[in-house]
């Protein structure tokens, strides 16, 4: 398998798995604008199945690829800047590995919560949601939002700047994704709930444009790359 093929296979499942765990999210959370985890602990066996899935989905759409794609840009990319490139891809694979962990927790620990709440006692109730509360902050906000948003805008501060030269387009549009991710994390810290939830929002159009334009790269490239 060449870095190419490999590429274009990472991408593809980037985008097919990314985009149905976003959607499973959404249904988890019963398409809600607010994602309150105590509302979605009450949410019943349903939505405990739909964060399962959305979370292994988001393991395999948004963690496990990037860290292949991560590597494919390093062995294209560093020739140009060996540093840059290998101090990038180290973010890069930090991105996945936290961001990874992350889900790998929530899709065991949470619907798991999830199923004992619907049977516990009132009292077990007041533990369980303690537990899942703080599960989740620390999932969402602490390691997705905030960690991973400083390690994925390292990476893509990289990528960028080594794709200058080469792919003028790609690289502002990759600066762009660093430039949000960087500031989604600044107003994830100090809590600025609606800005970061707007980033978010702006965070994952991007994104998903940036998935497919590279994936034309890769699909424009010669086979021996």
């Amino acid at each position: 398998m060449t870095l190419r093929t490999t590429g274009i296979a990472a991408v593809l499942v980037s985008i097919i798995a990314g985009l149905t765990s976003t959607l499973l999210f959404a249904a988890a959370f019963q398409f809600r604008a607010d994602q309150e985890p105590r509302r979605l602990l009450a949410a019943g066996a349903t939505s405990a199945e739909l964060l399962r899935w959305g979370a292994v989905l988001d393991l395999f759409g948004y963690y496990l690829p990037t860290a292949v794609l991560a590597y494919v840009l390093w062995r294209q990319l560093r020739p140009g800047n060996a540093l840059l490139a290998d101090l990038s891809t180290m973010a890069g694979v930090g991105y996945a590995l936290a961001g990874g962990a992350g889900a790998a927790v929530l899709a065991v620990f949470g619907p798991m919560l999830m199923h004992e709440y619907t049977e516990a006692s009132a009292t077990d109730r007041v533990v369980i949601t303690a537990q899942f509360v703080a599960m989740t902050e620390v999932i969402m906000r602490s390691i997705w939002q905030f960690l991973d948003g400083i390690l994925i805008g390292a990476w893509w501060l990289g990528i960028g700047l080594l794709l200058r030269a080469d792919r003028p387009r790609l690289s502002v549009l990759t600066l762009v994704l660093a430039a949000v991710a960087a500031v989604g994390a600044f107003v994830n810290l100090v809590g600025l709930s609606l800005v970061r939830d707007v980033l978010l929002g702006v965070l994952f159009i991007l994104w998903t444009a940036w998935w497919i334009s590279v994936l034309v790269v890769f699909l424009r490239q010669r086979e021996t790359a």
